[in-house]
């Protein structure tokens, strides 16, 4: 009976002492000044062709950093989700060219702007709609990067045109050159500077529609950073620093070079491809040892609903529901945004979680399948509760999972592909740093999915081989 106890709660257990053990990891450091941006704006922030981060806003934040006396820490994350990774203390400030917006203002507080900018928009060569400005727009779609404030502005100023949203200027350079969009708006300096490398045939339309101050938000409670980053931009303004790292970017001198296809090394692309491959697969492989560690309990306490156990059995089975009915990718920001979890413990907690949920249907299933004379027949011999199981039950419920277990193991390794919303550097993140400056995304996200499919298609051949080995053995009505 005290076995039986124990194994029933055996998830909750550990699944309590997992959670607890990575939410205490430690945190940064605190001689650490850790700033984000996305890597993919250049020649703001983009990779060079060392594959390493570089551009305005690196320098800005390196300099900041060492006018602070820490250390420069960077994080890449996308930019539809960076005031929410600032404001769960993910990062200290973000210096990525950030707009200063009155709807930005209510959450964050602002430095003084270290650079201006302006909002243009930009068409194909061809123009076939025939504008030559925004007011002659209406109607039509014109796309801009989700997040940022271009979108606010077309909203707000031309509700009769059509805005769409794009993750990067990639996707947006794609949708224009098949002409699927008719224009998009963008900062002016970087629009001109990306179409070039690119070597896209796209031009800038009319004036510029408005301009803005760039600077560097911070938390609302985080007034004593912020005065230290006003003196360290005031310093960088007074003592020509901020100038010069303008001018080595932006200057008519400049020989500063954004990675495009050409500078890229093909060493380089192979390294990050397999660096990234490499952390995809070690989540993968985290999640999976937990969501089986975890699944045999649950299954076997969602079969055990009698009695005593009901209430648990109940409870785990909304749970496991509850995980099974809702998106990975919500789960996978609530967890790292919500409970505050670092980006590693949270992908693979997360990931592990939903395994489990899917593992566990698969477990249960096979127990149920066990015709129930075979525990009688046992318990006849005499043998204990655990021996029962051990030596009679499980072997055959394992057997008639396995091939369950084994698609549950593919489609979590497909899942990892999500974890590149909060700032894991896997593959597809990896991908999509070569793509921001080679603008070659057909290219990247063929090798990501072939690379996938190199370890995806064997354990699907595995498992429709292991399928026919028990039904050859004549396990196939058990």
């Amino acid at each position: 009976m005290c076995w039986r106890k124990v194994k029933n709660f055996l998830p909750t257990i550990i699944l309590g002492m997992f959670f607890v053990a990575i939410s205490t990891t430690f945190a940064a450091p605190k001689d650490e000044f850790v700033t984000a941006l996305t890597g993919k704006f250049p020649p703001f922030n983009y990779y060079n062709e060392q594959g390493e981060l570089a551009g305005f806003d690196v320098d800005v934040s390196r300099e900041i950093a060492k006018r602070l006396k820490k250390n420069s820490r960077i994080v890449v994350t996308d930019w539809d989700g960076i005031i929410a990774g600032l404001l769960t203390s993910k990062y200290d400030a973000v210096i990525g060219s950030m707009a200063v917006t009155p709807e930005r203002e209510k959450n964050v507080s602002f430095s003084v702007p270290y650079y201006k900018s302006g909002a243009q928009l930009f068409t194909h060569r061809d123009n076939p709609e025939q504008v030559y400005s925004i007011d002659e727009c209406s109607g039509l779609r014109i796309a801009v990067v989700l997040g940022e404030s271009y979108q606010e502005f077309l909203e707000k100023n031309y509700p009769e045109i059509e805005v769409v949203t794009f993750k990067s200027s990639v996707e947006i350079f794609e949708m224009l050159e098949q002409k699927r969009i008719s224009g998009f708006v963008t900062d002016r300096l970087v629009g001109s500077w990306q179409i070039k490398k690119a070597d896209r045939a796209f031009v800038p339309i009319g004036g510029m529609l408005y301009s803005e101050n760039i600077a560097i938000p911070v938390r609302k409670d985080s007034s004593a950073l912020l005065k230290q980053i006003n003196r360290a931009v005031n310093g960088m303004k007074a003592d020509g620093t901020l100038k010069g790292i303008y001018q080595k970017y932006f200057g008519l001198n400049s020989n500063t070079v954004v990675s495009g296809s050409e500078g890229m090394t093909f060493a380089t692309i192979a390294n990050k491809l397999l660096r990234g491959f490499g952390v995809t697969l070690l989540v993968a492989f985290l999640a999976i040892a937990l969501g089986f560690l975890m699944a045999v309990p649950t299954g076997i306490l969602l079969v055990n609903d009698k009695g005593l156990w009901f209430i648990p059995s109940k409870i785990t089975r909304m749970f496991v529901d509850f995980i099974r009915g809702t998106p990975v990718l919500i789960q996978l920001l609530f967890v790292w945004l919500g409970l505050g979890f670092k980006a590693f413990p949270a992908a693979v907690s997360t990931l592990g979680v939903c395994a489990m949920c899917y593992m566990a249907e698969a477990v249960r299933s096979g127990l149920i399948s066990v015709p129930p004379g075979q525990a009688l027949a046992a318990r006849a011999l005499g043998l204990s509760a655990m021996d029962r199981f051990r030596f009679v039950i499980w072997p055959q419920a394992f057997r008639i999972a396995l091939p369950s277990l084994m698609n549950s193991v593919v489609a979590l390794i497909k899942d990892t592909a999500l974890i590149s919303v909060i700032s894991i550097p896997e593959l597809i993140r990896e991908a999509q740093s070569i793509i921001s400056v080679t603008f070659d995304p057909q290219k990247y996200y063929l090798i990501a999915a072939l690379m996938f499919f190199a370890v995806t298609f064997p354990l699907m051949k595995i498992s429709g081989q292991i399928e026919k080995a028990i039904q050859a053995k004549g396990f196939k009505d058990d």
